[in-house]
């Protein structure tokens, strides 16, 4: 788990990080499909379930709960200070689920949950600190109950001649590690390898120098 999302940072994240964190969940509540979670409880007899990776947070989380309020809410992050911070936020929320997980390389990606649990598992703004994404996305398929959805989002890395390098080199000094950034046809292309089918797509600005892309696979 790296440095950088520990301590004072997470206190502060969500102010540090507003405006980004504002367009970027706007971009994935946007590619949700919420109707189909909504006809859940009719076509499986249970409440809808979704995971969140790399939950933050919970921001994306409470969200959902306000448009789904009888979901059942997982988020698994890999830093207890940002559960802490999650915590807070859905304190007050029935079936909340928050584990503190380190996503890795094994066949499991670190998640023990049985297969097809979830009708949608969302991961925003983790992707590029993943270990093994093909690995990820495999397990993350895996656990999709049927008709169920995967919603990623990211940011992307730039195209020259912008001066992208130092992007780079700035988010390897804040994190502590090399940063592994895709473009939305990299990530298209991972889904594929994973056996992910990638339904609808898009990219999109975040600020002069932060673009993002988010898409929706099963």
């Amino acid at each position: 788990m790296k440095t950088y999302y520990t301590g004072w940072r997470v206190r502060h994240y969500n102010q540090h990080w507003r405006t980004y964190t504002r367009k970027t969940l706007a971009a994935v509540m946007a590619m949700i499909d919420e109707a189909r979670l909504r006809h859940v409880p009719e076509q499986q007899g249970r409440p809808p379930r979704v995971l969140d990776i790399a939950c933050g947070t919970g921001v994306l989380l409470r969200q959902l709960i306000e448009r789904l309020p009888d979901m059942e809410a997982y988020g698994v992050d890999a830093s207890a200070d940002m559960l802490a911070q999650a915590q807070g936020v859905l304190k007050n929320q029935p079936h909340v689920y928050l584990d503190l997980v380190e996503i890795d390389a094994s066949e499991t990606a670190g998640l023990h949950y049985a297969p097809q649990t979830f009708d949608l598992i969302t991961c925003m703004n983790a992707l590029h600190d993943m270990p093994d994404p093909v690995v990820l996305l495999s397990r993350l398929r895996q656990l999709l109950s049927p008709g169920g959805q995967l919603v990623l989002e990211d940011f992307a890395r730039r195209a020259p001649p912008f001066p992208w390098f130092v992007v780079e080199w700035l988010a390897k000094h804040i994190e502590g590690s090399y940063v592994h950034d895709y473009t939305l046809a990299e990530m298209h292309s991972l889904c594929e390898q994973a056996g992910l089918r990638v339904v609808r797509a898009q990219a999109f600005p975040i600020d002069w120098l932060w673009h993002g892309w988010v898409l929706r696979a099963d």
